[in-house]
């Protein structure tokens, strides 16, 4: 039941729906059942409280401050967004508790890429499709009314998951291939119709990672080769898309940004104002729209998660909360040689480079994932298990995990978590 409530919240993640009539967005409300969940087991869940956790805390404290610091003039939002955050780092400390069992880690990763299967196949098949026009050209192309360069983020993270599978399993069967080939292929394309840029350089950042942050030479040739033929595709993929090619072009030549060009500028601005406490959360959007002009938006999202940051709560608190990431990437980075390899890294690589055009502190697929990697420290030393035929067997049976006999080598223990 632990476990279920762990794989619903993650199967739930790609499925954010915002004309929804309730009043809780989906991950919000499956990250409610989890979380309920965990309270019939709390030694299991909150036993072992990790460092990066005790640095996430003093952030919450800091958000407390500005937010109460900052007036209150929009204190309800700035509350139902507190709220949300709490939520994230609690879902943050039990995920990392189970995920320190391997076996619920690589279902946790194959639950996600099954759902992102599922919501990449939505437009596809005519069913929940969104799209918008834009003034390049062509439309951007989305599902259930989502935010197109949220969806890409999920949907990149989803692809980097799909290659981080494939380079666990040592067996490769030829029907496993085309498979994995087939997720990465639906995946790719989805995140190109969202006509994302971010999305996009998420993609190439996560697949670059395997290639450069590999343990051993053998493997970074290896990750290598695959890396450059999965950038070539895309860049072939990316040029039969005339909305996505106009798009970039439109960045390369006129630096469009879709108004960041604008947002960020005053942003640092905001910042060197108030470098220590920020403008209040919720607060720095409102002072962010007037400062750019957008007199039809009373608010403006920052689309930048470190400005965000320094913008809303100041150094006080972009600093703890900087902290308890870099801990966690300290531990994926360490754990390259233990038995998931570089995929922590990379699906960190992905996520920190998607928040650099986006602000999505409060998504739980960033919570869980900051989880995965600060657990993978915990994990056996580098035995290759076959995790890539659960992928196959997940879409129709709960997924298994085969752990060869085998010696292994022992590690150094790791800081960042006891």
């Amino acid at each position: 039941m632990l476990q279920g409530g762990l794989y619903l919240l993650v199967a739930s993640i790609p499925f954010e729906y915002p004309e929804r009539t309730i009043p809780l967005e989906i991950p919000t409300l499956t990250g409610t059942i989890f979380l309920l969940g965990t309270l019939l087991h709390p030694r299991r869940c909150y036993g072992r409280l990790p460092s990066a956790a005790l640095w996430f805390g003093v952030y919450l404290i800091a958000f407390l401050i500005a937010m109460v610091t900052s007036g209150g003039e929009h204190a309800s939002e700035a509350f139902s967004e507190y709220v949300i955050v709490v939520q994230g780092v609690l879902v943050f400390v039990a995920a990392f508790n189970l995920m320190r069992d391997e076996t619920v880690a690589a279902r946790t990763l194959v639950t996600f890429v099954a759902a992102c299967a599922v919501r990449a196949t939505l437009p596809l098949a005519g069913f929940a499709r969104t799209s918008s026009a834009v003034w390049t050209g062509g439309e951007r192309v989305s599902a259930l009314g989502q935010n197109a360069n949220s969806a890409a983020m999920i949907l990149a993270a989803g692809l980097v998951a799909v290659v981080g599978l494939a380079f666990m399993s040592r067996r490769k069967d030829g029907w496993r291939l085309v498979l994995l080939g087939a997720l990465a292929a639906l995946l790719g394309f989805a995140v190109l119709e969202t006509g994302s840029r971010g999305g996009l350089a998420a993609l190439l950042a996560g697949v670059l990672l395997f290639a450069f942050a590999a343990d051993t030479l053998r493997s970074r040739l290896r990750n290598g080769a695959i890396a450059l033929l999965a950038i070539s595709l895309l860049i072939v993929a990316t040029l039969q898309l005339p909305m996505m090619k106009n798009r970039l072009e439109a960045s390369m030549k006129t630096g469009d940004l879709a108004g960041r060009e604008q947002l960020y500028p005053a942003l640092w601005t905001m910042f060197l104002e108030r470098p220590v406490l920020g403008w209040g959360p919720v607060d720095n959007t409102y002072e962010l729209a007037q400062r750019v002009g957008q007199r039809d938006r009373p608010r403006r999202a920052a689309h930048n998660s470190v400005l965000e940051l320094l913008t809303a709560i100041g150094l006080v608190g972009a600093i703890p909360f900087l902290m308890g990431a870099w801990l966690s990437v300290r531990r994926a980075w360490l754990a390259r040689h233990r038995s998931h390899g570089v995929l922590p890294l990379a699906l960190l690589g992905s996520l920190f480079v998607s928040n650099m055009s986006g602000d999505w502190i409060a998504s739980k697929l960033l919570w869980v994932v900051l989880a995965y990697a600060l657990a993978s420290g915990k994990w056996s030393a580098k035995v290759y298990r076959s995790i890539t035929p659960a992928l196959s067997s997940s879409l129709l049976a709960e997924a298994r995990v085969h752990i060869p006999a085998g010696p292994s080598r022992t590690v150094p223990s790791l800081s960042g978590g006891r």
